[in-house]
């Protein structure tokens, strides 16, 4: 397991698209330089992730504060962001609310204090 966490950081950092990149309990979390590149990011980690390291497996993406969240997932755990076509990054209404219902009990706390926050409560 730290094997393939350190193939996938390193990875990660040679894109030369983060800022910042950390795995805890098998997410990667990044800053990336730009945050209008997260879909051309998430798209190259999981071309990477399944040539690399699984190719039955996929890899989802949830915005969390400034930061992206990517989780490691088998393929029937993947929201069908690249359902129309392979590889094509195209986004539906669908593929939202999957990435809803499969969130992390900890990042919809975090989404809902943040909303909290701006409303100033």
């Amino acid at each position: 397991m730290q094997r393939i966490q350190r193939l996938i950081l390193d990875f990660t950092k040679d894109t030369g698209l983060t800022e910042r990149r950390e795995m805890t309990h098998g997410t990667l979390y990044v800053k990336l330089h730009e945050e209008k590149e997260c879909d051309t990011f998430h798209k190259v980690l999981r071309t990477f992730f399944k040539e690399q390291i699984d190719n039955e497996g996929g890899v989802n993406m949830y915005a969390v504060g400034d930061e992206f969240a990517f989780d490691f997932v088998p393929a029937d755990r993947e929201a069908p962001v690249f359902a129309d076509e392979e590889e094509n990054g195209v986004w539906s209404e669908f593929a939202e609310e999957e990435m809803f219902n499969n969130m992390p009990d900890e990042v919809d706390t975090i989404m809902n204090l943040e909303a909290e926050s701006k409303r100033g409560k």
